[in-house]
Protein backbone atom coordinates (compact mmCIF):
# COMPACT_ATOMS: atom_id res chain seq x y z
CA UNK A 1 0.00 0.00 0.00
CA UNK A 2 1.26 3.44 -0.93
CA UNK A 3 1.40 6.12 1.73
CA UNK A 4 0.17 9.31 0.04
CA UNK A 5 0.47 12.69 1.64
CA UNK A 6 -1.15 15.96 0.60
CA UNK A 7 -4.41 17.86 0.52
CA UNK A 8 -7.57 16.79 -1.21
CA UNK A 9 -9.25 19.03 -3.77
CA UNK A 10 -12.09 19.80 -1.35
CA UNK A 11 -9.65 20.97 1.35
CA UNK A 12 -7.90 23.28 -1.12
CA UNK A 13 -11.22 24.77 -2.29
CA UNK A 14 -12.30 25.42 1.31
CA UNK A 15 -9.02 27.22 2.04
CA UNK A 16 -9.40 29.36 -1.10
CA UNK A 17 -12.98 30.29 -0.18
CA UNK A 18 -11.98 31.23 3.37
CA UNK A 19 -9.09 33.38 2.07
CA UNK A 20 -11.46 35.04 -0.40
CA UNK A 21 -13.91 35.93 2.35
CA UNK A 22 -11.11 37.37 4.48
CA UNK A 23 -9.80 39.41 1.55
CA UNK A 24 -13.24 40.86 0.77
CA UNK A 25 -13.82 41.93 4.36
CA UNK A 26 -10.30 43.18 5.05
CA UNK A 27 -9.42 44.94 1.76
CA UNK A 28 -11.63 48.02 2.28
CA UNK A 29 -9.89 48.62 5.61
CA UNK A 30 -6.53 48.92 3.85
CA UNK A 31 -7.61 50.61 0.62
CA UNK A 32 -9.31 53.99 0.86
CA UNK A 33 -11.41 54.21 -2.29
CA UNK A 34 -13.37 57.29 -1.15
CA UNK A 35 -10.22 59.38 -0.95
CA UNK A 36 -9.18 58.40 -4.47
CA UNK A 37 -12.68 59.13 -5.74
CA UNK A 38 -12.75 62.59 -4.13
CA UNK A 39 -9.30 63.41 -5.50
CA UNK A 40 -10.36 62.38 -9.00
CA UNK A 41 -13.57 64.38 -8.71
CA UNK A 42 -11.68 67.52 -7.66
CA UNK A 43 -9.24 67.07 -10.56
CA UNK A 44 -12.21 66.58 -12.92
CA UNK A 45 -13.77 69.77 -11.59
CA UNK A 46 -10.48 71.54 -12.34
CA UNK A 47 -10.75 70.47 -15.99
CA UNK A 48 -14.37 71.60 -16.11
CA UNK A 49 -13.40 74.95 -14.56
CA UNK A 50 -10.71 75.52 -17.18
CA UNK A 51 -13.18 74.71 -19.95
CA UNK A 52 -15.89 76.93 -18.45
CA UNK A 53 -13.39 79.77 -18.01
CA UNK A 54 -12.33 79.58 -21.66
CA UNK A 55 -15.96 79.38 -22.84
CA UNK A 56 -16.88 82.48 -20.83
CA UNK A 57 -13.82 84.29 -22.19
CA UNK A 58 -14.81 83.40 -25.75
CA UNK A 59 -18.32 84.79 -25.14
CA UNK A 60 -16.77 87.94 -23.66
CA UNK A 61 -14.59 88.37 -26.73
CA UNK A 62 -17.65 88.14 -28.96
CA UNK A 63 -19.52 90.62 -26.75
CA UNK A 64 -16.51 92.97 -26.63
CA UNK A 65 -16.32 92.95 -22.82
CA UNK A 66 -13.00 91.11 -22.52
CA UNK A 67 -11.09 94.25 -21.47
CA UNK A 68 -13.56 95.42 -18.79
CA UNK A 69 -12.60 95.10 -15.12
CA UNK A 70 -16.20 94.19 -14.32
CA UNK A 71 -18.89 92.86 -16.60
CA UNK A 72 -21.20 89.97 -17.32
CA UNK A 73 -22.40 87.65 -20.03
CA UNK A 74 -25.73 85.94 -20.44
CA UNK A 75 -26.86 82.39 -21.18
CA UNK A 76 -25.79 81.45 -18.56
CA UNK A 77 -25.58 84.66 -16.55
CA UNK A 78 -21.96 84.91 -15.37
CA UNK A 79 -20.18 87.87 -13.78
CA UNK A 80 -16.82 88.51 -15.46
CA UNK A 81 -13.49 90.15 -14.70
CA UNK A 82 -11.48 91.00 -17.83
CA UNK A 83 -13.59 88.53 -19.77
CA UNK A 84 -13.02 85.59 -17.44
CA UNK A 85 -15.46 84.44 -14.74
CA UNK A 86 -15.30 86.42 -11.50
CA UNK A 87 -14.16 84.62 -8.33
CA UNK A 88 -17.70 84.58 -6.91
CA UNK A 89 -20.72 82.33 -6.83
CA UNK A 90 -22.16 84.42 -9.69
CA UNK A 91 -18.89 83.99 -11.59
CA UNK A 92 -17.10 80.67 -11.96
CA UNK A 93 -19.58 78.71 -9.82
CA UNK A 94 -22.42 79.89 -12.10
CA UNK A 95 -20.36 79.10 -15.22
CA UNK A 96 -19.77 75.56 -13.99
CA UNK A 97 -23.51 75.10 -13.34
CA UNK A 98 -22.80 72.55 -10.60
CA UNK A 99 -25.41 71.19 -8.22
CA UNK A 100 -25.28 72.97 -4.86
CA UNK A 101 -26.27 69.69 -3.19
CA UNK A 102 -22.94 68.23 -4.38
CA UNK A 103 -20.64 71.26 -4.15
CA UNK A 104 -20.19 74.09 -1.70
CA UNK A 105 -18.30 77.34 -2.25
CA UNK A 106 -16.86 80.21 -0.26
CA UNK A 107 -14.88 83.31 -1.14
CA UNK A 108 -11.67 83.23 0.89
CA UNK A 109 -11.36 85.95 3.55
CA UNK A 110 -8.53 86.08 6.11
CA UNK A 111 -7.48 82.70 4.76
CA UNK A 112 -5.29 80.66 7.11
CA UNK A 113 -5.34 77.38 5.16
CA UNK A 114 -3.15 76.38 2.23
CA UNK A 115 -0.80 79.17 1.13
CA UNK A 116 -1.82 78.79 -2.53
CA UNK A 117 -5.20 80.34 -1.70
CA UNK A 118 -5.32 84.10 -1.26
CA UNK A 119 -8.08 86.33 0.06
CA UNK A 120 -10.74 86.88 -2.60
CA UNK A 121 -10.26 83.49 -4.25
CA UNK A 122 -13.28 81.29 -4.86
CA UNK A 123 -12.97 77.93 -3.08
CA UNK A 124 -15.20 75.06 -4.28
CA UNK A 125 -15.34 71.86 -2.23
CA UNK A 126 -17.43 68.67 -1.97
CA UNK A 127 -20.62 69.41 -0.02
CA UNK A 128 -19.98 66.58 2.45
CA UNK A 129 -16.77 68.31 3.60
CA UNK A 130 -16.63 71.57 5.52
CA UNK A 131 -14.55 74.55 4.46
CA UNK A 132 -14.93 78.02 5.98
CA UNK A 133 -14.05 81.34 4.37
CA UNK A 134 -11.06 81.78 6.66
CA UNK A 135 -9.75 78.24 6.10
CA UNK A 136 -9.95 77.35 9.78
CA UNK A 137 -12.10 74.27 9.09
CA UNK A 138 -10.24 73.61 5.88
CA UNK A 139 -10.59 70.02 4.72
CA UNK A 140 -7.62 70.30 2.31
CA UNK A 141 -9.85 68.97 -0.48
CA UNK A 142 -10.94 71.78 -2.80
CA UNK A 143 -10.50 73.72 -6.01
CA UNK A 144 -9.40 77.35 -5.79
CA UNK A 145 -9.87 80.03 -8.43
CA UNK A 146 -8.07 83.35 -8.57
CA UNK A 147 -9.72 85.82 -10.95
CA UNK A 148 -7.75 87.50 -13.73
CA UNK A 149 -5.73 90.41 -12.34
CA UNK A 150 -5.77 92.41 -15.59
CA UNK A 151 -6.60 92.07 -19.28
CA UNK A 152 -3.28 90.33 -19.99
CA UNK A 153 -3.45 87.76 -17.18
CA UNK A 154 -5.39 84.52 -17.15
CA UNK A 155 -7.09 83.33 -13.96
CA UNK A 156 -5.35 80.76 -11.78
CA UNK A 157 -7.16 77.46 -11.25
CA UNK A 158 -5.62 74.97 -8.83
CA UNK A 159 -6.52 72.13 -6.53
CA UNK A 160 -5.56 70.99 -3.05
CA UNK A 161 -6.20 67.28 -2.51
CA UNK A 162 -4.01 66.36 0.44
CA UNK A 163 -7.01 65.97 2.72
CA UNK A 164 -9.45 64.18 0.44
Amino acid sequence: MRNQKGFTLIELIIVIVVLGILAVTAAPQFINFSSDARTSTIEGLKGAAKGASQTVYAKSLVAGTDDEASGSISDPAVDTVYGYPAATAAGLYAALDVDSADWGNVVAASWSGNAAVTDGDLVIFPADLTTSADGSTDSECYLYYTAAADADTKPVIGTVTTGC
